[in-house]
C-alpha cells in the first residue's frame, strides 16, 4: 500500500512540474508590457514617419489642434520637399531636413579631443535636450555648438517615453549640423532599437498604438527599410571605439568575446541582420545566435555593471582593442558609476524619473555631469 501511495505521490509530481514547465515555455510571447490598465498614453503629437515607394514618399504625421487629433498626409515626389517639422508639444518643435547621403561611417575614431556620453534616453526628449543645451553641445536654437567633438549615444533611444520620434530627429537632425561643424554624432544601437525594427513591441507605450489606428497603419510599417527612419538606423554600429574608449551599449560576454573579432567585423556580422533577428536566432551560426540571443549578446549583456565579468577578461578586451575604458548603457545606476577599478563605466541612469546625467570627457579627465550642466570629476 505505501509503494502503490508513492508511486501515485511521484505521478502527481510529475505533472505538475510538467504542467507549470508547459505554462512557462509555450506562453504567446507578451506583445505590450504597458497594457491598457497602466499605460492611459492616448494618440497625441507623433513623426513625421515617411515612408517611400518607388519615386515618391509618403510622410504621415500626428499634430494636435483646438483639442482634435488627428493625421495629416502629404505625397511628395522625391526630392521636391527635404524640410520637415516635428512637434514635440504644443509649444515645441523643430526642423530637420532629409539626410541626401545616408552612409556607413567608420567605427574607429582615433584623434578626439572631447567626448560627451549621454544613453537609454527612451523618448524622454527633454531630458536629452536639456543635457545637451546646459552642458554646451547645442544653444538655445538647437544648433550644434561642441566644435570638433563627439556626442555617443550609447543605445536605447526608443521605447517607454512618449516622444520617441522626436527624440530620433533631433537626433538625426544634430548629426547633420555636427558634420558641418568639423563634430560628430555616434548612434549606437541597443536592443530596444533591434526590438523595434523586428516588430518586437513589449515596451511600446500605447500612444504609439492609437497613433498608428489614425494613420490607418500598423506599427511595425514604422521602421523598415521603406522608410526614412529604418534606412538610418541601418547605417548604425553596435560597437565604436572613440578616442581611448571603446562604446557598446550592454557589452561583451566572454562567449562573444572567444570569436575574437575586430570591431569593424562584429559590426558587418550583425547589421546582415537588424531586420531579421529572429532568423539569426534560429540560424546554424552559433556566432549569429549569441550576437542576437539574450544574456550573451552585447545589446542584453549585463556582465559589467553587475559585475559578473571577470577583471582578467576586460582587461583582456582593453589591450585587444587598444583602449583605456569600456562604456556602456542597458543596466540602470543611481548615478554614473565606474566599475573594476575605473575600466568600465556605467551611463544608464533614470531619465523618466529625472535624474539625467552623462559623461564630458576633455583633456583626458572625464567628468560626471548632470542636466543643467553641473559637473564633477568622476572617481
Amino acid at each position: 500500500m505505501k509503494n502503490i501511495k508513492l508511486k501515485y505521490l511521484i505521478l502527481f509530481q510529475l505533472n505538475f512540474i510538467f504542467f507549470n514547465f508547459t505554462m512557462y515555455s509555450f506562453q504567446p510571447e507578451k506583445t505590450n508590457l504597458y497594457s491598457d490598465s497602466s499605460d492611459i498614453s492616448k494618440a497625441d503629437f507623433d513623426g513625421p514617419y515617411i515612408f517611400y515607394s518607388d519615386n515618391s514618399i509618403t510622410l504621415k504625421q500626428i499634430l494636435r489642434s483646438s483639442g482634435r487629433v488627428y493625421c495629416e498626409t502629404d505625397t511628395y515626389n522625391i526630392g521636391t520637399k527635404n524640410f520637415f517639422s516635428a512637434h514635440v508639444n504644443d509649444t515645441f518643435s523643430f526642423q530637420f531636413s532629409l539626410n541626401k547621403n545616408l552612409k556607413i561611417y567608420p567605427c574607429i575614431y582615433d584623434k578626439v579631443e572631447k567626448i560627451a556620453v549621454i544613453s537609454d534616453i527612451e523618448g524622454n526628449f527633454f531630458a536629452l535636450r536639456d543635457f545637451l543645451l546646459n552642458n554646451n553641445i547645442i544653444d538655445n536654437n538647437n544648433n550644434w555648438i561642441f566644435g570638433n567633438g563627439h556626442l555617443v549615444l550609447t543605445g536605447d533611444m526608443m521605447d517607454r517615453g512618449l516622444n520617441v520620434t522626436e527624440t530620433l530627429w533631433f537626433i538625426y537632425m544634430l548629426e547633420q549640423d555636427a558634420i558641418k561643424h568639423g563634430g560628430f554624432v555616434h548612434y549606437i544601437l541597443g536592443n530596444h532599437e533591434i526590438l523595434n525594427m523586428n516588430n518586437d513591441l513589449r515596451y511600446v507605450r500605447n500612444k504609439y498604438f492609437k497613433n498608428c489606428e489614425l494613420m490607418g497603419i500598423e506599427y511595425k510599417e514604422l521602421y523598415t527599410p521603406d522608410t526614412e527612419l529604418g534606412r538610418w538606423l541601418a547605417t548604425k554600429n553596435i560597437i565604436e571605439k572613440v578616442g581611448n574608449y571603446l562604446f557598446l551599449h550592454g557589452g561583451i560576454s566572454e562567449e562573444l568575446g572567444s570569436f575574437n573579432l575586430s570591431i569593424e567585423d562584429l559590426n558587418n556580422k550583425a547589421r546582415e541582420y537588424y531586420f531579421s533577428s529572429k532568423e539569426a536566432k534560429n540560424c546554424s551560426d552559433s556566432l549569429l545566435k549569441i550576437i542576437f540571443s539574450g544574456k550573451t549578446s552585447p545589446f542584453w549583456y549585463r556582465g559589467f555593471i553587475k559585475e559578473t565579468a571577470k577583471e582578467d577578461f576586460i582587461e583582456l578586451l582593453l589591450n585587444k582593442y587598444n583602449s583605456k575604458k569600456l562604456i556602456v548603457g542597458h543596466t540602470i545606476v543611481k548615478n554614473i558609476t565606474s566599475f573594476y577599478n575605473g575600466k568600465v563605466i556605467g551611463v544608464d541612469v533614470d531619465h523618466a524619473e529625472g535624474i539625467t546625467e552623462g559623461l564630458i570627457i576633455e583633456n583626458g579627465i572625464i567628468y560626471r555631469a548632470d542636466k543643467n550642466g553641473k559637473k564633477e570629476i568622476l572617481k
